[in-house]
This record gives structure tokens, sequence and C-alpha cells, in this order.
């Protein structure tokens, strides 16, 4: 299906504020310059600021217009930022990316299993352990449980070249959202054997269940990851 108008627009919008061509702190083009410019409606227009202003990158201003509000150089995101992947994050952060599998197997899920995944109990499940290292050095891993079902035919070398490359290049998987509880905790024995910990004795963690288009859970994901190389930003709004 098609992207509609409005799509292109908060893309094109996106882009510019995201690499400095709209600075922060600037108006954007009135809604009549942004219909000329993109050939579209008003409501078009109208709606891609409206989803620009729900992921904080802008705000109306009664009478003046819609500034932006999202400062680029403040925007370091580490850790998965959004539903990027480790490589697209490697890209953004200008480093060399490598991932080896350490497990790889199939398992059914039992009560405590269930427990900690979300999955039924009895569910058939793929679990895969990775390293995650950047210029040479493990800084977190992932430890992930799938439905069978949906990664079938995963390999280790599948793995290591990205298993979202995998589930959406061959397997037609769509995956729409992440649901998300990040937090801080002491390390484990895993952490010592796996992570480069350099003195840290907490890393932060963050465990996330994964739906496709259709609403269904296919994967949880538990990422340990060494602090400092760990950032979220986040923007939200105060309701009245």
């Amino acid at each position: 299906m098609p992207k509609s108008v409005y799509q292109d627009i908060y893309q094109d919008l996106k882009g510019r504020i995201e690499c400095g061509d709209i600075a922060y702190g600037a108006f954007l083009p009135s809604e009549n310059e942004l219909t000329g410019r993109y050939s579209c409606s008003r409501s078009s227009v109208r709606r891609a600021l409206a989803e620009l202003a729900s992921d904080g990158y802008v705000q109306s201003q009664q009478g003046k217009g819609v500034r932006v509000i999202r400062d680029p150089t403040l925007d370091v995101s580490r850790g998965y930022d959004g539903l990027e992947t480790f490589n697209e994050m490697a890209a953004r952060l200008n480093f060399t990316p490598v991932t080896r599998c350490l497990v790889l197997e199939d398992l059914t899920a039992d009560e405590g299993l269930a427990r900690l995944t979300g999955f039924p109990a009895g569910s058939e499940l793929t679990h895969v352990l990775r390293v995650r290292i950047a210029d040479g050095k493990a800084l977190s891993t992932d430890e992930s449980y799938y439905l069978s079902s949906v990664v079938e035919g995963l390999t280790p070398p599948i793995v290591e070249g990205g298993i979202y490359r995998f589930l959406e290049g061959e397997r037609g998987i769509k995956i729409a959202t992440s649901r998300r509880i990040i937090t801080v905790e002491g390390i484990t024995e895993q952490d010592e054997r796996c992570i480069d910990l350099d003195g840290f004795n907490a890393v932060s963690v963050m465990r996330s269940h994964t739906f496709d288009l259709e609403g269904v859970m296919v994967e949880y994901t538990e990422t340990r990851q060494r602090p400092e190389t760990f950032s979220q930003y986040s923007t939200t709004t105060r309701t009245r």
C-alpha cells in the first residue's frame, strides 16, 4: 500500500530537523507555504504536523506558528532507540559493529519462562543469546525468545547478520511496536562472562515485548548494557 501524502511530509520535515536543516528553535514554514511546497491539502499538512508534535519534534505556538523543539545535538540515544537495530545504531553513531551468537536453541515455554516472557506456557520458542561488540569492546548482550514459527530457518550466521533483517526481508514479518521497561541492575555472572565491564558493577537493562502489525507478540528480549553506552531520548507532554 502506498504511503499517504502526510507521511511523506512528515518524513521530509523530520529528516530536515534531525540533520539541522531546520534549526532547533526555528519556526516551520506556514501551513500555506507547506501546502504549496508539497502540492497537497491543508489537512495533509496538519496531520503531518500533528505527528511531528506527538513525536516531540515541534510545538505549536498560538499566533506565532510551529516551532522546532527537537535539538539534534542532544539526540544521542544509544541502546536501540525506537526500533533501531544494532547495525542501524552503529551506522548512526559511527562505530564498527560485531554480533556473536552464543546460544541458538529451540525449547518449550514452561510456567517460569511464560511468566518471564509473556508467551503462554507450552509455546514453542527459539532462544537466542547474542553479544554486541562495538569497535572491539563487548558492550551488551541481547537474550531473546521468539515464536519458533516466526523465525523458522534461523541460523547462527543469520543471527550475527541481523535477525530483523531476516524477519523483514526473508520471512515477511513486519515489526510494528515494542513495549519496554528500563532499569539499572547489579551485574550477574553472565554479565561478567560476556560484557567488558571495565569496573562497572551495574548495567542498564531493557526488557521489551515486540509485536507485529497484527498485534501478535513475536519477541521478548532482555538487553543488558554498560551504563555509559546507554541513553534514552524522549519528549513527554503534560496533560491539563
